[in-house]
Order: structure tokens, then sequence, then C-alpha cells
């Protein structure tokens, strides 16, 4: 993993209902080196954002390209069963032509990411990790895809990006965050509820540091920050609702953090629903039980698709 060597970022004080305390804030200023962001990382995200047939396959092939591992991966996985071929794709040309624009991107933004943190160092089982933030991010794309009230490909990054601070808690606080995590198994409760009353803060405010220490877009600053507490969220809160909602789906859908939470979840009564209803007349007349279902056949699919990306990083 690559580590910045520069000052670590100043941790500003959040205003809101939940702000990092002091020692916190101070523990994580400490720290010498907040994870760098893979250095393949930006310029894909700001190729990727467009629609995929304006993509240009040359460009994505010559990044792929930059990152030796990465690369190898593609043509690994583009030659699993998932995609059926009859062999093996010899380029990483043939692979991204072989997996489509779409499955790239899953595929190159899951691992580069999954290289922020050593799966030794996560407190969380990382493939659990990772299968919850992708299947997240094509949940958030599905949704905006039938409801049209955003742009699929910014809820796609949005939902990728969505828990970051659970890196930096297993960074920065591991034995606090196991015990949280161990909270929340025991009790069947949603893990941000556990963190705040273990450690006081959650993976929202830590998510916050990392997100400024990378300078991402202030929308998915947002995102991060706020996607379990709606009523923090200001500028970008349909963005908010849309990946606070889709995060939800996921949670009780098997694609959570590996354990079940016990609760009662009432869609068409949640304040996402009623901050995306007021967005889009679309969304009021959505079939949410049909959205649910084809949500059940795409969880395999993805469940397969982050399996075969980390059996590539425990080969």
């Amino acid at each position: 993993m690559s580590q910045s060597t520069a000052q670590p970022p100043s941790v500003a004080a959040h205003s809101g209902k939940h702000e990092l305390p002091e020692a916190a804030r101070q523990k994580i200023s400490n720290v010498k080196a907040i994870p760098a962001m893979p250095a393949i990382l930006m310029p894909l995200l700001d190729l990727l954002q467009k629609p995929a047939e304006q993509v240009p396959i040359d460009e994505v092939v010559r990044l792929v390209s930059c990152d030796k591992t990465i690369a190898a991966q593609c043509i690994r996985i583009a030659g699993s069963p998932l995609f059926g071929l009859s062999r093996a794709p010899e380029t990483i040309r043939s692979a991204v032509i072989s997996m489509g624009i779409t499955r790239i991107k899953d595929v190159v933004l899951t691992f580069s990411l999954g290289q922020i943190l050593p799966a030794e160092k996560f407190v969380i089982d990382p493939g659990v990790f990772w299968r919850h933030s992708l299947g997240c991010a094509l949940v958030c794309k599905k949704f905006c895809e039938i409801s049209g009230a955003l742009s699929p490909e910014r809820a796609y990054l949005a939902g990728l990006l969505h828990d970051l601070g659970i890196i930096v808690n297993c960074m920065v606080f591991p034995k606090e965050f196991a015990a949280a995590i161990e909270q929340a198994m025991r009790e069947c409760i949603p893990l941000d509820e556990a963190e705040r009353a273990t450690m006081g803060f959650s993976h929202c405010e830590t998510g916050r540091v990392l997100a400024e220490a990378w300078r991402l877009p202030d929308d998915m600053r947002e995102v991060i920050a706020c996607h379990h507490d709606l009523d923090m969220s200001a500028q970008s809160a349909p963005l908010v609702a849309v990946v606070h909602l889709c995060d939800l789906l996921c949670r009780i859908r098997d694609l959570g953090y590996g354990y079940y939470e016990s609760r009662r979840i009432d869609f068409m009564h949640n304040a996402a629903w009623s901050i995306l209803s007021a967005t889009d007349s679309k969304i009021r007349t959505m079939d949410l039980e049909r959205f649910t279902f084809d949500m059940d056949e795409a969880a395999a699919e993805v469940a397969i698709l982050v399996d075969s990306v980390f059996a590539g990083k425990r080969a």
C-alpha cells in the first residue's frame, strides 16, 4: 500500500449533532500516514463517470495498464467462469472488451480501493466490506436508472465510497472498532449505532476526515458524513438520500456486514423516501417490491464479482 508522506490533514469539527470527540480528532491528526488515494483511482473516476458509450476504450486500457497488479487481475477475472469465455484473454485490451466498461469499472474501482488497507489490517472481513460497498454502488446506480432522479454514475460512486470511514476506524481505532462490531453482531443493531454506543462516534465522522484528506468532491464528502444522518445533509440531500435508502436495501438483502440486523424498515415512510419523492414524481409511483426483487436477482452476481476480486488478492 502506498502511503502519503505529507503532514496529516487538519481535522475540522463538523457542525451538526454528531462531531468527533476532541480525543478522537487528536488521535487521527497524530497519524503519520493517512492512507493515500491509489494513483489510478482519480483519473479512472473522472473517466468512468461518463456514460459507458462515451468512454474511450483506449484511455481505459492505458489507465489499467498503469497498474500491473490491477491489469493482471482484469485479465484473470475476464477469463473466469463469470464471463463464460472459451479462453482467457491475453491482453488488457481484449480483457476490457470482453468484460465491458461497466464490469471493468466494478473490478478496477473495487480492487484499487482494496489496496488502501491490507486485508490483515481490516477489523471487519474485507470481502464482506467490499461486497457491501460494491453492492450499494450497483443498487444506487440501478435506483437512479429506474427513477431518473440523479446521475446513475454519480450515485454509483457515492454508493461505493459511502463507508470509507470504516477504513479509518480499522487503521486508527482497531480495538474500539472491534468492540463496536461485536456489539452490533450480538445485539443485531446497525453498525453506526454500535459505534456511537461504544466509541462515541461512527464511521461517518471519521470518513469525512479521509474524504477531506483525499480532497473528494463536496457531494461525496456529504454522502460519507451524512448517509446515516439525513437531517445533517444540505446541498446534496437527494444524493445522500439515495445512498441512505440503498444502503438499507443492501443490509436487509444479504449484502450487509455479514450479520442480521433486527430492524423493521418501512421504506415508504423513510425520511430518504420523502426527500426523493419531493424531488421526483416518478419515485412516488415506483414499484418498490419489484425493485427489491430485481436487486435480489443481482445480489448473487455482485457476490461472485467481489469474491473473484478478493480471490486474486489472496493468491
